[in-house]
């Protein structure tokens, strides 16, 4: 991952319900990049992407820049 525009889930989320760019990292080292949306349900933050799967390993997101 090389771009500025990353942001480290541990510095900030983004705002519930905006839809953004999300980098996936898992524990074998294989990378996923992909368009996710987080929401809140009661007390727990949860990534989805666009056909409603629950989405996990979420390291890093971006906004989505549109030209």
């Amino acid at each position: 991952m090389k771009s500025s525009d990353w942001i480290s889930v541990k510095d900030r989320l983004p705002k519930i319900g905006e839809r953004v760019i999300v980098y996936q990292q898992y524990t074998d080292n294989s990378t996923f990049t992909r368009m996710a949306t987080m929401v809140k349900i009661c007390q727990d933050y949860r990534w989805y992407d666009d056909d409603g799967f629950n989405l996990e390993y979420i390291t890093h997101w971006q906004k989505i820049v549109l030209p």
